[in-house]
């Protein structure tokens, strides 16, 4: 009979210790955010990444009235920085600066990951989509792209491209050019754009598929050469480059994304203050400008159709790396 009340209570007393977590939670997410929060991008400081993930951080703090502080954590592809954000608390203070690369395009070539893109992570917003640039030496012997891929074709692994990490967009790109344009060139992976732009500039690399905002100053001083955007139209960042599929590689197109995630079980009503935020941040006209530098369009919508855009994107970049025959 004890043990039959024993149990009859706690049968009782579960509904009401839901209710109470339930409350909890409520409350803690109507006083967020109460202390300091932190970005974490996936590459070194002063790449494209960590500069816009910068300029966001500096608005939300604004808005938020709590430091927000960019947490750089490079390494494998910017995945060190998704891994240590999937296992971050879910209490919206630790946000991963999420992208193709860490999100997209690891998953489909890495079978050491131990993050599940769609289950592991709770999205927040997309913050802008953007394609890359093909730059390569100013004194590389190839004046436009037909002629750059008449050279690769000539000697089959003599030239060699750079990425900022295994598994990143720039790394993808790469392959899906070679692939499509049937040449063969040696992959350098990197821990960052800085000293892949120093050995480019020293002729030790010979393409790289970049960001437009960090090359585009090298491009216009003449220090490096530019062949084409990957876009499927001409971008309007940076005038008179052709895209790469009207210069010579017809149907070729990749756009790189660019996001905030947080770790899944974050409370929704947190994920909506995170959302509204960047939304208000993303309308600034200096913010719009600086991101755009990249050439694409400024994001801001809702969680739920940022996570109908990624459940597309990610099977897309499997298909990328399958066709470009790129293994584990």
């Amino acid at each position: 009979m004890k043990r039959l009340n024993k149990s009859l209570l706690l049968v009782l007393l579960m509904p009401l210790s839901c209710l109470l977590v339930s409350a909890q939670a409520q409350t803690q997410a109507q006083m967020f955010p109460n202390k300091p929060l932190k970005i974490v991008v996936g590459f070194p400081p002063g790449g494209g990444s960590d500069l816009m993930a910068r300029i966001v951080a500096e608005k939300m703090s604004v808005m938020l009235k709590q430091p927000v502080i960019v947490d750089n954590k490079p390494g494998a592809g910017s995945t060190i920085a998704a891994t240590f954000v999937s296992r971050a608390a879910p209490d919206g203070y630790t946000i991963l600066f999420g992208q193709a690369a860490n999100i997209g395009v690891a998953p489909a070539i890495m079978n050491t990951l131990t993050y599940d893109s769609l289950k592991d992570f709770a999205p927040i917003t997309r913050l802008v989509s953007a394609p890359l640039v093909l730059v390569g030496p100013a004194d590389l012997p190839a004046k436009d792209l037909k002629e750059l891929i008449a050279l690769a074709a000539a000697k089959p692994n003599a030239l060699s491209y750079g990425s900022p990490g295994s598994g990143t967009v720039g790394h993808l790109a790469g392959a899906m050019f070679m692939n499509e344009a049937e040449v063969k060139a040696v992959h350098v992976p990197y821990k960052g754009q800085s000293l892949l732009i120093t050995d480019m500039m020293g002729g030790r690399i010979a393409m790289y598929f970049s960001t437009i905002a960090v090359v585009k100053p090298y491009v216009e001083s003449g220090k490096m050469r530019a062949f084409g955007v990957t876009s499927a139209k001409p971008s309007a960042a940076f005038p008179g480059l052709p895209a790469i599929a009207d210069a010579g590689l017809p149907g070729y197109a990749v756009e790189n994304w660019y996001g905030l995630l947080a770790p899944a079980g974050t409370p929704a009503a947190v994920i909506d203050t995170l959302q509204q935020t960047v939304k208000q941040i993303l309308l600034l006209p200096d913010v719009q400008r600086d991101l755009t530098k990249e050439g694409g369009e400024v994001g801001g919508e809702t969680a739920s159709e940022f996570a109908q855009f990624l459940a597309i994107d990610i099977p897309k970049w499997r298909k990328i790396a399958t066709d470009a025959q790129l293994t584990p």
